[in-house]
């Protein structure tokens, strides 16, 4: 059966609860205080049989009271089409038109029109009523909808009601939404004895089972679905646009207050920020700096506007705006709101959301707000623009379907196709991040930059790395670092990185460097005396001097001294051609002119070279077999 909600709208004391319970035998009014002072205090619930058994209606009765319009619009945020309720013997009230203001920002389209009371007034004063109606109709959510004569005590018009309300009941559809996880607003939650904690709700999208697990929001906290009722009923599951009872394991009453939302287990997160396009009722008008309340399916927050585009726009009027909220909600890409004014309270408008997850802006960035896409109008293009947004860290397939409001397998396609398009890149980690191009674009361009301040001897890895990559996409390092080795942008050497077309030791700093390393011989400066001796910048020294040990030009001597190469090479020839198999310290030192702290490391040095050979208090030199290359 296909299900349908109908909520009920109108003035206080026009009927609504008497005719839902005319229509369907059930009393919405369960509260003493309801009883006592003849008014509804809060949502009401009930069951509407469809003779042909192709339908499961329910209705939502909701209060007329002007103090309790944000109950209203709780109920409201979760129907199909609206019953209408005019008392034929008042006409159309304040609230009657505050309600069918609200029914028009929740994008609610259709209903009927009970004209109820009928029996109080004469027939001349009835069709008076009915053109007023029909006049006060026209242009709105309501317009076209049939009106009914009707009374709840005498029973009149009450056939000719059902099958207005059967017969627009019958031309809802409702979406197939494949990748929606199941979303329900709480909008009662009490507890039952032997049941636990159970809420009450319109199931927005999806398919809830016993058993399943499901993630509270704003409040997250995880709950298991021990029970699923449908109109009092247990059932083994319940689907979008079906009024809900969920008996909950893991929750209590407290956490699970009115306005709580609950949703498959997903990478779902509240958020404190939304991004409108807003529509403004009459009269109304808005400012940057204003406080309103938001009322978002069954939940209700204060909210300040921040952002207004166009800033000057007459009442009434359309346009964008980004709100900072006072508590965090969730929200996705298309949920409707209704605004409202603080104080004095009155409805101001509403709107769609465009993104949970705005930009900030300053306020001469405002006309920016113009460029948010709608995310259901062009799913490939707003994906490419959060991943833009994401920077050079990328976005994850998961947070972005999350955005959207749809599990992974939502966006899968639009991303494939970005990607083949070349728009966007993979890089795999764990979970695999999807990045720009021009994020790429930029770092390429910020590697060349490096690259050429570095001169010919470039700069070790890990320092070229920090150079290049933003601290917030240290994930994808590795990525950007195969991406600059694919475009030909660098090269390494011995751990450095340098310019695809770099030449070593082009670069005349590093030729001064390795000429002084000469010239010093055995006296083995360090890098620091180095570079006071050139007035050079020392870390430049260092940096040159590590790549020229890595280049084989120079060699670093017990770990502490920097030598030419050429010259420990000199000493290795000698020892070739000193003829004897073995010495001693002492006459090593007497040999080349060395005290016996810089004696010992060189030794050491040619032992690790296999140029000789330690034993015992004396060195060995090893011959090299016949038509090989002597060792160092």
């Amino acid at each position: 059966m296909r299900a349908v909600v109908f909520g009920t709208a109108g003035h206080i004391d026009h009927g609504k609860t008497s005719l839902v319970k005319a229509l369907t035998g059930v009393d919405c009014d369960r509260l003493p205080e309801e009883k006592r002072r003849g008014i509804t205090l809060v949502l009401g619930f009930a069951p509407f049989p469809d003779p042909g058994g192709e339908l499961e209606l329910s209705f939502i009765d909701v209060p007329g009271h002007e103090r309790l319009v944000h109950t209203m619009i709780a109920g409201a945020a979760g129907i199909d089409r609206a019953l209408l309720v005019v008392a034929a013997d008042e006409g159309v009230m304040p609230q009657t038109r505050e309600h069918l203001d609200i029914l028009e920002v929740l994008g609610v389209r259709g209903g009927v029109v009970a004209l109820t009371k009928a029996d109080l007034v004469d027939s001349s004063a009835l069709e008076a009523r009915r053109q007023e109606l029909l006049a006060a109709l026209a242009l709105g959510p309501l317009a076209g909808a049939p009106v009914v004569p009707c009374s709840a005590a005498t029973g009149t018009g009450l056939g000719l009601l059902r099958e207005a309300i059967l017969e627009c009941a019958s031309g809802v559809t409702r979406e197939e939404e494949p990748h929606r996880p199941f979303r329900l607003a709480v909008d009662r939650v009490f507890t039952l004895p032997g049941a636990g904690t159970v809420v009450t709700g319109t199931a927005h999208w999806g398919r809830v089972r016993e058993g399943d697990e499901l993630l509270s929001l704003p409040g997250r906290v995880s709950v298991r679905v021990r029970g699923v009722q449908v109109h009092g009923e247990g059932r083994p599951e319940a689907e979008a646009g079906e009024r809900v009872a969920l008996r909950l394991a893991g929750a209590s009453v407290q956490e699970l207050p009115r306005g709580e939302q609950l949703l498959s287990s997903g990478a779902w997160w509240p958020t404190q920020w939304l991004a409108l396009a807003v529509r403004l009722l009459g009269d109304a008008t808005l400012a940057e700096g204003d406080r309103i309340w938001l009322h978002l399916l069954a939940a209700r927050v204060l909210a300040r506007v921040e952002r207004l585009h166009p800033a000057d726009r007459a009442a009434g009027g359309s346009g964008r705006a980004i709100l900072r909220l006072a508590r965090p909600v969730f929200a996705v890409p298309g949920d409707r709101v209704v605004l409202r004014r603080v104080s004095p309270t009155f409805t101001l408008g509403g709107g769609e959301v465009l993104d949970g997850q705005p930009p900030r802006l300053r306020r001469r960035e405002a006309g920016a707000l113009a460029e948010l896409p709608r995310p259901w109008l062009d799913l490939p293009a707003t994906l490419l623009r959060w991943v833009a947004q994401a920077g050079p860290g990328g976005a994850t397939a998961a947070s972005l379907a999350a955005r959207v409001g749809v599990r992974e397998a939502g966006v899968e396609a639009a991303l494939g196709r970005l990607v083949a398009e070349g728009a966007l890149l993979v890089a795999q980690v764990r979970p695999p991040l999807l990045v720009h191009r021009e994020e790429v674009a930029r770092i390429r361009e910020r590697a060349r930059e490096v690259l050429a301040l570095s001169g010919s001897v470039g700069l070790p890895l890990a320092e070229f790395l920090a150079r290049v990559v933003p601290g917030d996409a240290q994930r994808v390092r590795e990525f950007y670092l195969q991406e600059l080795r694919r475009s030909g942008l660098l090269r390494e050497v011995a751990g450095r990185v340098l310019a695809g077309d770099a030449e070593p030791l082009a670069d005349a700093l590093a030729a001064r460097v390795e000429e002084h390393y000469r010239e010093a011989g055995f006296e083995a400066p360090s890098p620091e005396a180095v570079a006071a001796a050139l007035g050079a910048d020392p870390r430049v020294v260092q940096g040159i001097a590590r790549f020229l040990v890595d280049q084989k030009r120079l060699a670093r001597v017990g770990g502490k001294w920097v030598m030419h190469r050429g010259l420990l090479e000199e000493v290795a020839a000698s020892l070739q051609a000193w003829g004897v198999e073995s010495f001693e310290v002492g006459a090593f030192k007497e040999r080349f002119g060395l005290t016996r702290k810089l004696a010992i490391p060189i030794l050491e040095w040619m032992d690790s070279q296999r140029v000789t050979r330690r034993e015992g208090d004396r060195r060995r030199i090893v011959r090299p077999r016949a038509g090989t290359i002597p060792p160092a």
